[in-house]
């Protein structure tokens, strides 16, 4: 005779949407992982809200990953599909039986990984992120509804059957793990390829990169790895070059300073006697709004959004553009900075440095001393920077 008082089938039915739903962000999140550690996100994703809210900060943090270069949300995805596909036994009367042996125990451990990775957004990281906070309550849900399924009366045949069933469940959770791959944008290159990038930046030799005493940077003053970077803020390549190294400002607060120095591509503001034509029009206006917003204190905020807007250029209407979109700037301090014959002397003083280090394109990185030309995916300026700070220890 059946004591339940609650008919058990909408609780598998709950726990087979829940679990599906929670494979879905985790897919998503697996996607953004990926995007952002190729250096393909843009700079502001929707899912980055105000101070708090960061879901690059989270994505780029070594608490994102299973193991290196493998996202812990991929784990998240074969674990939802291990708990939809074990709900789905429940069509069967003979196994839903044992059901609630199994589903409990992968509850609380989804449960008790909500629980730590909360306190590490909130203490470690020091943001949150929006969809794992939507995965830790689906994971509360789940656990709820686990301990209301019927316990089993007896045990039964259907448990090894069940047992056997499982094994399906494991084959699809090695299925979720291969699936990951196809979310990765870099999944053709060659791994060989990317080793030898980093190898050839860290076998290059150390050239001394004079850093003029003005030029604005983000990050510690302090920090053991110096990365500068000579830059146009038309260039599409910088913009690309940017996107990569932007969610590392996040990855390395206090441990690589970035430096930017200003080589725009234009003849009219770049005196390199190599530099035949202007190739971006816009370059040189691009960086006097740069270097006039720096002197308000909006560099980063400025650099973000020119490069963000770069097809919105148009002659004299840059600083306009600017005021647009950053708060808080004296627009009259701003375009009256412009017209300083400082502020013209500033972009060529940069342009001098370049050359004397013989940059032929943008963007030219120097890190520590080694160069870098045209830029490098996310991933690997985070395994050439763990390099560096691992030799100054």
């Amino acid at each position: 005779m059946n004591t339940h008082t609650v008919k058990p089938k909408p609780f598998y039915s709950m726990i087979s949407v829940l679990s599906l739903i929670g494979a879905i962000i985790s897919v998503w999140q697996t996607r953004l992982y990926f995007i952002t550690r190729s250096g393909m996100s843009e700079m502001h994703p929707f899912c980055n809200i105000g101070q708090s809210f960061d879901c690059t900060a989270i994505e780029i943090s070594k608490y994102a990953e299973f193991l290196p270069g493998f996202p812990l949300s991929a784990v998240a995805i074969a674990g939802y599909l291990l708990i939809f596909i074990l709900s789905l036994f429940a069509l069967s009367e003979d196994l839903k039986k044992n059901l609630r042996v199994f589903i409990v125990p992968l509850t609380i451990i989804a449960f008790l990984f909500s629980a730590v990775y909360l306190v590490i957004m909130t203490t470690e990281i020091g943001k949150l992120c929006l969809f794992c906070l939507g995965v830790d309550v689906i994971n509360v849900a789940l656990l709820v509804i686990a301990f209301k399924l019927p316990k089993p009366d007896e045990e039964s045949s259907s448990g090894t059957r069940l047992t056997h069933l499982l094994g399906v469940g494991f084959t699809a959770l090695v299925i979720a793990f291969l699936f990951t791959k196809g979310l990765d944008p870099q999944v053709d290159l060659k791994k060989e390829d990317m080793n030898d990038l980093v190898e050839n930046v860290m076998n290059a030799p150390v050239v001394n990169v004079p850093i003029p005493a003005d030029a604005p940077f983000i990050g510690s003053a302090t920090a053991p790895v110096t990365i500068v970077k000579f830059s146009d803020y038309e260039c599409p390549a910088c913009k690309m070059g940017a996107t990569a190294i932007h969610p590392l400002f996040k990855r390395y607060p206090n441990q690589v300073k970035f430096v930017f120095v200003n080589f725009p591509l234009a003849k009219e503001c770049n005196p390199d006697p190599e530099l035949k034509r202007t190739m971006h029009e816009f370059a040189c206006e691009a960086a006097e709004v740069a270097i006039c917003a720096n002197e308000q204190g909006k560099f980063t905020e400025t650099y973000e959004t020119l490069f963000e807007n770069q097809k919105d250029f148009a002659q004299g209407k840059i600083a306009d553009l600017l005021l647009s979109k950053v708060q808080g700037l004296d627009a009259t301090k701003l375009k009256s900075c412009m017209t300083l014959p400082s502020t013209s002397e500033k972009i060529k003083n940069d342009a001098n440095i370049g050359i004397g280090l013989k940059v032929q394109s943008t963007p030219t990185f120097y890190i520590n001393g080694k160069k870098v030309e045209g830029g490098l995916p996310t991933n690997l300026w985070i395994e050439i920077i763990d390099r560096l700070l691992k030799q100054g220890k």
